[in-house]
């Protein structure tokens, strides 16, 4: 057994973990947290910039990252319509609509396995590099895109509750 797989039997409960942890995050009341909106709404913009930029030298793969990120934005839209938004006194909270947030979940978890998959079987060094598959890049840009118009649904709600309010 090599040091790669030691390493990675080591982290895999971790790793299940969080993603249980995440997956179980898209089926239950939530409490909203102005926090993790803006920084969804300022973060992934600049990720999928910075990897549309790493891939200006492979148009296909930039097309299927791009592609993605619009068919992860009309899902997010999708979902947001779905979403059950509360307000309870001062607290807000909101639940998200599984079914799609499942879907975008599994597809990306289950590319990472196969990634994982690949290091193992491979080797480190004869794995195709991250921004080489258009695969890859694509569900990267569902999710981005997902997220991206979550968050931002997030806080539209948020900011015309706070107008009501006042």
């Amino acid at each position: 057994m090599t040091q790669m797989h030691m390493i990675l039997l080591a982290a895999s409960p971790l790793i299940m973990w969080r993603v249980y942890k995440r997956v179980q995050r898209l089926t239950v009341r939530q409490k909203s947290r102005l926090w993790r909106h803006w920084f969804g709404v300022l973060f992934l913009p600049v990720a999928l910039l910075a990897m549309a930029l790493v891939l200006l030298a492979k148009p296909l793969v930039l097309a299927c990252l791009l592609g993605g990120a619009a068919g992860g934005g009309a899902l997010g839209l999708a979902a947001l319509r779905r979403t059950r938004f509360e307000r309870v006194g001062d607290e807000f909270f909101y639940t998200p609509f599984a079914p799609i947030g499942m879907v975008v979940a599994t597809i990306f978890i289950a590319r990472v396995l196969y990634r994982v998959f690949e290091m193992v079987t491979l080797g480190p060094q004869q794995t195709p590099s991250f921004g080489s598959s258009p695969l890859t890049m694509g569900i990267m840009g569902v999710v981005v895109g997902y997220y991206l118009v979550g968050a931002s649904g997030l806080l539209r709600w948020r900011r015309a509750e706070a107008r009501t309010r006042a």
